[in-house]
């Protein structure tokens, strides 16, 4: 595939990037710096002036929050639907959320406040609406409940207080979560009028927002919900943006970060334990830290801990890097011999170390999402995949996994979408189009099946390279192209 042309100097690239760290923490620097262009060259084909010109002046003017407003959608993802992680939702349920009520009730305090930051179009926020109610029962009249939702895209907020949302934002099949808490419109659904208005929605940039904020109810906090968003920032500002947040939580609050972020935290001198998939972070975590132990317990059904001092004659931390090494070997040997839950400790445990590369973040939630597929574990599979092409989107073993996953578990259409993606990103793999045949095959559309295998046999048959084909475990290209030729009963491939 032919690069694209650099938009603009390195220098002045340079400049933007900086421009973008400071005032939205994201962090472009490096080998990220091809993704910037990405993005500005989306902006770019908006503009009526000359290319350069625009981008000089972006890179030299002040930035207010009318040109940053401009600016957020192209440095914003909104990819996200309803119980993308039940798993998450139900450790909160059952270690957090219930034994806080249960403790305010027995104190008098009928009073909770829970905040989804960067809320992108509402979903989570929705989502914990209905599992506090859940949680509440026939007391929710006798408690005052607040829940808070932000974002720094004002088009993801306004989305998100419509409270109507298209098919892709059901992705599980519950159609009894849907008929419970949402009516059809046409051919969406919106959140029934019990639930609707009852989030507070606004917009707070969480690289540069100030924080604790009382007057907007960011404050006193007793749930932050903050995942898949510091990822994408630079250690200085996550580290900032973690200890504003932490500030603003109750006594015995929790701030909950997606499983990558977990190192992070860490590099940040946080102390924190598992919440099932995430990684959470107690009110306390704030204060001025021990020196991090060498590898972060992995909790998933205890409450937060006070955090132990270690002693005084404990041997010293091993160094970081080796410590990752030795982490990732467990994990692959653990693999091998087929002990999932020894591999997924070692894996989460390496997610919990500081300085880990993009790669190697994609590479263990990779990891991971096979360990779960291999258990016949779905839906914590999916939720894997997803961190992982959040990080990557445009990493093509996850798409064929995620094929693999639906194929598996029954969801053809799914499948091929995955499969749809996949060819997108890499139309040369022959290993994908000859799964679309066959799938395509399975859902009855004969014909449309056959084209996706005659190309496979076409790319096959102009190729001269006989080394083994990706995703094909080991399977050459003339065993491909028999099983193509095979199916197709023998017939000629039409030239191209």
């Amino acid at each position: 595939m032919r690069q694209a042309e650099p938009l603009c100097s390195p220098r002045l690239l340079e400049l933007l990037a900086s421009k973008v760290h400071r005032h939205l923490g994201m962090d472009f620097s490096g080998a990220r710096q091809p993704e910037l262009q990405r993005r500005l060259r989306l902006l770019a084909e908006d503009q009526t002036e000359d290319t350069t010109a625009w981008l000089e002046s972006l890179a030299f003017a002040e930035w207010d929050d009318a040109r940053i407003e401009r600016l957020i959608p192209a440095f914003t993802v909104g990819e996200t639907y309803f119980r993308r992680d039940p798993e998450a939702l139900d450790w909160l349920a059952r270690q957090h959320l219930a034994p806080l009520l249960q403790r305010r009730r027995a104190a008098g305090q009928r009073h909770l406040r829970v905040w989804s930051a960067a809320c992108c179009t509402g979903e989570e926020a929705y989502s914990l609406l209905f599992l506090l109610d859940d949680l509440l029962g026939a007391e929710r009249g006798q408690w005052s409940l607040e829940v808070l939702a932000s974002d720094i895209n004002a088009g993801f907020l306004a989305r998100a207080e419509q409270g109507r949302y298209g098919q892709n934002a059901f992705r599980r099949n519950e159609e009894a979560f849907r008929q419970r808490h949402f009516q059809a419109e046409a051919r969406a659904w919106r959140v029934r009028p019990q639930w609707r208005e009852r989030i507070r929605f606004q917009r707070h940039n969480l690289a540069t927002g100030s924080l604790p904020d009382r007057r907007r109810g960011l404050a006193e906090v007793d749930l932050i919900l903050c995942r898949n968003v510091l990822m994408y920032f630079s250690a200085e500002h996550a580290s900032a943006t973690l200890r504003r947040l932490l500030a603003c939580l109750s006594a015995d609050g929790m701030l909950v970060l997606s499983a990558v972020e977990a190192g992070l935290a860490t590099q940040a001198g946080l102390s924190g334990f598992w919440a099932g998939s995430n990684y959470a972070l107690a009110a306390d975590a704030r204060q001025p830290p021990s020196p991090p132990a060498a590898v972060l317990p992995a909790v998933a059904a205890q409450a937060p801990r006070p955090r132990r001092e270690p002693a005084r004659h404990e041997p010293p931390a091993e160094p970081a890097e080796p410590l990752r090494e030795r982490l990732w070997q467990q994990a692959q040997e653990a693999l091998q011999r087929g002990d999932h839950a020894q591999a997924r400790q070692a894996l989460q445990d390496y997610l919990s170390q500081p300085g880990l590369t993009i790669v190697q973040r994609y590479q263990s939630c990779l990891a991971l999402a096979r360990s779960w597929a291999e258990q016949q574990r779905g839906d914590e599979a999916r939720e894997w995949l997803q961190n992982a092409l959040e990080i990557d989107p445009a990493a093509l073993p996850a798409y064929w996994l995620s094929a693999l996953l639906e194929r598996q578990e029954g969801d053809l259409p799914a499948a091929l979408q995955a499969l749809h993606k996949l060819l997108y990103l890499a139309p040369e793999c022959s290993m994908g189009h000859f799964q679309q045949g066959l799938l395509l095959r399975e859902t009855g559309k004969r014909q449309a099946g056959d084209r996706a295998l005659r190309t496979c046999q076409r790319q096959l048959l102009e190729s001269e390279n006989d080394a083994p084909l990706q995703f094909a475990e080991g399977l050459g290209r003339v065993q491909l192209l028999a099983l193509c030729e095979q199916l197709l009963g023998d017939r000629p491939c039409p030239p191209s």
